[in-house]
């Protein structure tokens, strides 16, 4: 049976729709993601922070709507395929699903690098098996403990802004490159913090019935998440520039560590380190949670074998998600955190491209409003994506390439 925790009367009273997305969004992007922010657009950094929330905006609106639409697992994806085709589809769920899975390794990376420097590859790959073992098994984190998770990520946080601004900076050092002085990495910035805001698609366009909330719960909690994710990066940020400043900040890799260590705290390092990567881990299952609803929409088109679709005793499909598992933790192996990161923010700007593609013909015949929020996230998604680093770029591009090819292989249709 499938091990769940989850409060009674959860989904009529809407409690739980804030951790559910909270809960997913709060986690490595807030971080790490400040470090490449800072080394792309310096102090312009808040101007980015605010056309990112402009394209989650857009794509939680349009998710919504065509989870509203079809309402099944991987909404967005069968929304793509009936409105804009079966090509474009496939691109968007490749992006999607390669996305997600370099999330993950992002994310264990990062909770590997705060709970054991020394072996963080080796940790973050252990990690994301535990979670594909746990999820298997039909763990799902809600309710009562999804809200005393989501509290112990708020108070490791917590700890580290007060200690950063509770203690003087130290003078700054000299930076080992110029730091970026104009609005040019505007964008940059924006792609990367993109990433901190992944995971609102649980709420907005869940992969399972049972986490569906009415439409006023729906748009109270992603309001809701939405404004604190933004109150909590922003104060994070804040701190960490307090205390490094911009130019230190720009070129760390583990922004966290790094400013307990500046602010004369490194005796809280692993206490914040034990809790931090605690607090991560319904973050990685989370993301396995998303992975799932697309790639099984997939494999229900034959796009994907059969094969990934099987199911063990708790109604899980064990085999896709081990299948997911060991590429995370391959990537995690080999990949650092910042590139991982970069690599997923830039696959999942491009699913959400095809998503508000796809919404915006949706709701042609709807309101307005909606529609032209779709057109301006497409149009947000593209060119963030556009401002990620090469190798992102480059990777992304061999996944819009590859994955429709291959799920084309499959199941030999092309229309």
């Amino acid at each position: 049976m499938a091990q769940q925790v989850e409060s009674a009367g959860r989904l009529a009273s809407g409690l739980g729709a804030i951790p559910l997305a909270l809960g997913g969004m709060l986690g490595a992007g807030v971080f790490v993601a400040p470090a490449p922010a800072a080394a792309a657009a310096g102090p312009w950094l808040p101007f980015g922070l605010l056309i990112a929330l402009a394209a989650v905006v857009c794509s939680a609106s349009s998710t919504a709507y065509q989870a509203e639409a079809y309402r099944v697992p991987g909404a967005v994806y069968v929304c793509v395929r009936a409105r804009v085709g079966v090509v474009p589809s496939r691109v968007g769920a490749s992006a999607y699903l390669a996305g997600q899975v370099a999330g993950m390794a992002a994310i264990a990376r990062v909770l590997g690098d705060l709970f054991l420097p020394s072996a963080a590859p080796q940790v973050a790959a252990v990690a994301v098996l535990l979670v594909v073992l746990s999820a298997t098994a039909g763990l799902r984190i809600r309710g009562a403990a999804a809200w005393i998770w989501l509290a112990l990520t708020v108070a490791v946080l917590g700890l580290v802004v007060v200690t950063c601004f509770a203690i003087e900076p130290v003078p700054p050092i000299a930076a080992g490159r110029p730091l970026a002085d104009s609005a040019v990495g505007i964008t940059g910035a924006a792609a990367v913090l993109f990433f901190a805001f992944l995971g609102f698609e649980r709420l907005t366009a869940p992969a399972a019935e049972q986490d569906r909330f009415a439409w006023s719960s729906m748009k109270r909690g992603i309001a809701i998440s939405l404004v604190a994710l933004v109150v909590v990066l922003s104060a994070v940020t804040a701190a960490l520039v307090h205390q490094l400043g911009w130019s230190r900040l720009a070129l760390t890799p583990m922004p966290i560590r790094e400013v307990l260590t500046a602010a004369a705290a490194a005796d809280l390092a692993p206490l914040v380190g034990v809790g931090a990567a605690v607090a991560l881990l319904p973050v990685l299952l989370g993301a396995l949670e998303s992975f799932r609803g697309t790639a099984l929409a997939l494999v229900h088109d034959r796009d994907l074998p059969s094969l990934l679709g099987r199911t063990g005793s708790a109604g899980t499909p064990y085999v896709l998600d081990l299948a997911a598992g060991v590429a995370a933790a391959a990537i995690a192996l080999l990949v650092e955190p910042i590139p991982a990161m970069a690599f997923a923010a830039c696959c999942m700007l491009v699913h959400y491209a095809f998503a508000n593609a796809g919404a915006r013909l949706l709701l042609a015949d709807g309101g307005p409003w909606p529609m032209r929020g779709a057109c301006l996230g497409m149009g947000l998604s593209v060119v963030l994506a556009m401002s990620m680093p090469i190798s992102a770029m480059l990777a992304t591009l061999v996944v819009v390439v590859v994955g429709p090819l291959a799920t084309g292989g499959v199941s030999r249709r092309w229309r």
